[in-house]
C-alpha cells in the first residue's frame, strides 16, 4: 500500500513510517499541511495518517479541502468518483468536537497517540482492507 504520513511530530512520524515500511508499505512522511495537501492531491495513495495540528493547514482543514477537491471532480465527471484514498486523522488528546468534525469531513477514523504503535498501525491497516 501506499501511504502518506503527515504529523507535526517528525520523531513519530518517522517511527510509525519506518514500522509501515518494514511491513512492506511504501511510505511518504511529510510535516506540512501544504505538502500534504499537495501530495493528496496530485498522488495516488492508499491511506493518508494526518495530524490534527500540522503546520499551516490543521488536519480537518486538509480533509475538507480534499473532500471538496473529490466533490468538484465528481460534478465535473457526472459520475460518481469516491474518494480513493482512505484518510485517517491523529491527535495528541481526546477532543469530541473534532472527532464529530473528522467524522463528518469523512474521515475513516480518529485516533489519540501515541498510544500503542502496533495497536494502532494494525488497526488502520486492517480498517483499510475492509
Amino acid at each position: 500500500m501506499k501511504i502518506l504520513i503527515g504529523f507535526r511530530n517528525c520523531v513519530y512520524a518517522d517511527y510509525i513510517g519506518y514500522c509501515l515500511s518494514m511491513k512492506g508499505h511504501e511510505v511518504k512522511v511529510v510535516d506540512s499541511g501544504m505538502d500534504i495537501v499537495h501530495l493528496l492531491f496530485f498522488q495516488n495513495w492508499d491511506i493518508a495518517i494526518i495530524g490534527a495540528h500540522v503546520s499551516y493547514y490543521n488536519g480537518l482543514e486538509i480533509l475538507d479541502k480534499y473532500r471538496k477537491y473529490y466533490h468538484e471532480k465528481e460534478m465535473k465527471a457526472l459520475g460518481n468518483i469516491a474518494p480513493k484514498t482512505r484518510i485517517y486523522i491523529a491527535n495528541s488528546f481526546y477532543d469530541k468536537e473534532s472527532l464529530r468534525q473528522a467524522k463528518n469531513l469523512g474521515a475513516v477514523d480518529y485516533f489519540v497517540v501515541p498510544q500503542d504503535t502496533d495497536e494502532f498501525l494494525n488497526q488502520v491497516l486492517k480498517e483499510s482492507s475492509l
